[in-house]
């Protein structure tokens, strides 16, 4: 009797100890994230810092998204590498990126005029589905509440980011198998009032996500550079 009464308080502490299990969202939560990305839509801009996990090691970015123009411009450094490929600058829309590289450089405005490379923004390379995610974060329209309920999207905990409590919940997937495999699963921390704070998205099969932090901007990302506005 003893052993079954000291078994009985182990699973007791266990099952109290256990944290909250994933679950559908309620009316409140899916009209929060509903208005999530639409809130930073309104806000035009917003400061971010980002880490995006490669191959050839984590690049660090940090910057200014212009959601209504689909246009963001950031600062980029890669972890344990010194040459130019390894840092720089980027301007990036949804459909091109423009690099100028050499490590240092600071993201002034308006953006250096010389020294950019430009290439399509491609599918599969790791930043390069991190610079779509960063603008696919906002929009100039609300998402559908009733299909975000009934869809695969899942309350998983609260928590903080600094000192703000958030909510995190795990975005929809496609409803086909081998849309899922190919898509970003991506997560999102809300604070109370429906604003994005915190971003992270698996992205291949990386083992650590990227990784986007938020802050209001007090002004847009600058217009691109002549040559990439063509």
């Amino acid at each position: 009797m003893k052993r079954l009464a000291a078994l009985a308080a182990v699973l007791l502490v266990a099952a109290c100890g256990a944290g909250p299990q994933p679950r559908p969202l309620s009316a409140a939560e899916a009209e929060r994230l509903a208005l999530a990305r639409f809130a930073n839509y309104r806000f035009r801009a917003e400061n971010f810092t980002a880490t995006v996990p490669t191959g050839a090691g984590r690049i660090a970015l940090r910057g200014r998204v212009d959601f209504v123009e689909g246009l963001g411009y950031a600062e980029m450094s890669t972890d344990g590498r010194h040459d130019d490929a390894s840092g720089g600058l980027l301007q990036w829309t949804p459909s091109a990126v423009a690099f100028r590289g050499g490590p240092g450089q600071t993201a002034t405005d308006p953006p250096p005029a010389d020294r950019w490379q430009y290439r399509p923004l491609q599918q599969g390379p790791e930043l390069d589905t991190a610079l779509r995610l960063l603008l696919g974060l906002g929009t100039d329209r609300p998402d559908n509440v009733q299909l975000l309920r009934q869809s695969s999207a899942r309350w998983v905990r609260t928590d903080t980011v600094g000192d703000t409590p958030v909510d995190v919940i795990d975005g929809p997937q496609p409803a086909h198998p081998q849309e899922a495999a190919k898509a970003a699963r991506v997560q999102y921390w809300l604070d109370t009032a429906g604003l994005l704070r915190r971003v992270e998205a698996r992205v291949g099969d990386r083992p650590d996500p990227v990784v986007v932090s938020f802050a209001p901007a007090a002004s847009p990302a600058p217009g691109p550079v002549a040559a990439f506005a063509r």
